[in-house]
């Protein structure tokens, strides 16, 4: 196991452990990451192993922006996903983004079935889906999913491990 490994593997059981009892990711954790990250990837890889770094730290951040403004999630999941970019480069958080988005589809059906509210928001969903052009209603839905909280971290660090173990595409 690496030095990368094991920094990105630490990393993600304190964010688990801080998201899942408080409710959040720390800077003063994620700073630190995403530095070692990159002085990692630069001592290993040179200016190349940087630059792979810088992508996928990019590509973390981007992929949540979305929901972020959108009221979806907090800060720190956005963070925290640039982070695991920083960490294993662009596909790397690709897979990573797509097994959490996954585990968090399925945690937040669980949390949905759990308040009886399931087949209410599949047909709300339904029905405004061709509005979607229009952002606004997008926005009051992610606010009333937001009442039934969980801690997203939890959904993007399974997400990494996933991605970690069955990589896809080989």
């Amino acid at each position: 196991m690496s030095l990368n490994e094991i920094a990105l593997g630490l990393t993600l059981s304190i964010a688990a452990y801080t998201d899942w009892n408080e409710q959040r990711i720390y800077n003063k954790l994620l700073g630190p990451a995403f530095l070692s990250a990159l002085i990692l990837h630069t001592y290993s890889g040179g200016i190349t192993g940087l630059k792979l770094s810088l992508y996928g730290t990019f590509l973390g951040f981007i992929l949540l922006l979305l929901p972020y403004f959108l009221g979806g999630m907090g800060a720190g999941d956005v963070k925290l996903l640039a982070v695991i970019g920083a960490f294993g480069g662009p596909d790397f958080v690709g897979h990573s983004f797509l097994y959490g988005a996954i585990i968090g589809g399925f945690i937040s059906a669980a949390l949905l079935l759990r308040r009886k509210a399931l087949g209410v928001t599949l047909k709300r969903f339904l029905l405004i889906l061709p509005l979607f052009s229009k952002l606004s209603f997008l926005k009051e839905d992610m606010r009333e999913v937001h009442q039934e909280k969980f801690p997203y971290g939890i959904a993007i660090v399974l997400g990494t491990v996933f991605a970690f173990f069955f990589p896809l595409g080989g």
